[in-house]
């Protein structure tokens, strides 16, 4: 009877060597990478390739990718959020997450669809995506100040030590935050971010009923 060969530790080796391959020799800069190369970030991290290195994420990113673990879990959740598109665009301008989440529907079959015309994402094109890409982004409505008065007012609640008031500030914190989930959850440009969003959103809603059901059995 055949049996399956068991991978050995020199096969380990050389699934990390091929790894690291794929994403040590281009400088690892979120947004400025590859697809291909975001997606040799992530085999690392999931199948942990990295131990044959490191004991932890934490402490091999900054020794072999020379990034610390915060942009490289970064650029795969760019990945997982937007897929390859998000960087086949960025190699060729630069574009914000945000940005992408309102250009993003006017990506279609590896072309930027702009004023009628199809921009295929080459090297070739890389001035005029730019210049439609800017001319898309100006055209993005201006959010009001919204969430730098949130900042503020989780600062003062940080610092308040009446327990009635921080009740207080704390439930106008989260009418603000509310009030965000619904704009974004309203946004026609809100395209191939709504996964995310609603994940986002149920996580919060599971923590507030945690927090609900706690509470109820003080």
């Amino acid at each position: 009877m055949n049996e399956e060969a068991l991978p050995t530790p020199a096969d380990d080796a050389l699934e990390l060597g091929f790894a690291l391959g794929q994403t040590h020799a281009f400088g690892l800069i979120a947004g400025r990478c590859s697809a291909a190369q975001a997606e040799g970030l992530r085999r690392l991290r999931e199948e942990k390739l990295y131990k044959r290195c490191a004991e932890t994420w934490a402490e091999f990113c900054p020794r072999y990718l020379k990034i610390s673990r915060v942009e490289a879990d970064r650029t795969i959740k760019l990945l997982e959020e937007f897929g390859p598109a998000y960087f086949e665009l960025s190699q060729l301008t630069r574009v914000s997450p945000e940005t992408f989440r309102a250009v993003a529907p006017a990506i279609e079959n590896g072309a930027l669809h702009h004023n009628g015309e199809a921009i295929e994402l080459n090297a070739e094109n890389s001035r005029k995506l730019a210049a439609a890409v800017a001319e898309m982004r100006s055209a993005i409505p201006k959010r009001p100040a919204v969430l730098g008065n949130l900042n503020r007012e989780i600062n003062d609640l940080l610092h308040e030590s009446d327990v009635q008031e921080r009740v207080h500030k704390l439930e106008r914190c989260c009418l603000t935050i509310v009030a965000e989930f619904d704009k974004i959850a309203r946004d026609g440009r809100l395209g191939v971010a709504r996964v995310s969003f609603h994940n986002t959103l149920n996580r919060v809603c599971d923590e507030m009923l945690r927090l609900v059901g706690q509470t109820s059995r003080v």
